[in-house]
């Protein structure tokens, strides 16, 4: 109903902004299509499709069946040509206003950092059209827990101090060893003498990591103790030939508000890290 009332809304503004050229023009006159609301989003998983219904509504309803073309914008659609299927021309039954039409994604060269698809009308006398439609494409890659343990690279670091990292499973999260050691025994210049892990949640679905505020470590400078907490977020990636984990964390004194990364060095630490 919603989209309904923005195309009587829009046939109101357009019948104004014509009146004054073409005398005697009745609103109900006016043929008007437009898309749904857009843009919309599709997750593909990897090496599988997935479709997606897409609607179309005109202001004009005809007593018998009509067809409206509509094509790939190929100036606008990141796609490859073999990803997408999509059909040249959409029915509106006789004696209703909506149109339906079917969009399946393939994962042929589909990009990781995603895909654009473009969609809009073609030219025809007489028939006003809405903007494009645009439908953007998400590729998906399962992963399961197991997949993000073992042994991490840095593939590129924030600074130079990133080292690598290891992972295992607890329970339903990952805990991490030798994050952040180069920073604090080499730049920060204190012996670790406790701890050193972190637990990092992770969302399986979402591709979400989180390393919620908590104790990372005890050490000492000039034999006197400082503890030290850790936060930090992220995200995995399972698309490559390699899952990695893509970190933004900081070190904390306990208790402080702001890290030393931020205090001290002017950046939050972390990088890419990929599952060797």
């Amino acid at each position: 109903m919603k989209t309904i009332k923005y195309l009587i809304i829009f046939t109101l503004s357009l019948f104004v902004l014509n009146s004054c050229e073409e005398e005697g023009v009745a609103t109900s006159d006016i043929d008007y299509v437009a898309f749904e609301t857009n843009p919309l989003k599709l997750v593909v998983n990897r090496n599988e499709s997935n479709n997606i219904d897409v609607s179309l509504y005109t202001t004009k309803i005809q007593g018998s069946e009509r067809t409206i073309n509509i094509y790939v914008d190929l100036d606008q659609t990141t796609l490859d040509a073999a990803a997408y299927s999509i059909p040249s021309t959409v029915t509106i039954p006789a004696n209703t206003n909506v149109g339906t039409f079917n969009i399946s994604i393939s994962d042929i060269n589909l990009n990781e950092a995603g895909e654009k698809l473009v969609v809009n009308f073609e030219m025809e006398e007489g028939l006003y059209t809405s903007d494009i439609f645009s439908l953007d494409i998400a590729l998906y890659c399962p992963v399961s827990l197991s997949d993000l343990a073992g042994s991490f690279s840095v593939t590129s670091g924030s600074t130079s101090l990133e080292n690598d990292i290891t992972t295992v499973v607890d329970g339903e999260n990952l805990k991490i060893s030798d994050m952040g050691t180069t920073i604090m025994t080499g730049w920060w210049g204190e012996e670790i003498t406790d701890g050193g892990t972190c637990i990092m949640n992770v969302d399986i679905i979402t591709g979400e990591l989180t390393i919620p505020r908590q104790y990372f470590m005890t050490t000492l400078y000039d034999g006197a103790p400082s503890t030290y907490e850790i936060q930090g977020v992220g995200s995995w990636n399972n698309c490559g030939s390699s899952p990695t984990l893509d970190i933004t964390y900081d070190i904390y004194y306990t208790g402080d508000a702001t890290g030393i990364g931020n205090d001290y060095a002017g950046v939050l630490w972390g990088g890419v890290f990929t599952k060797d």
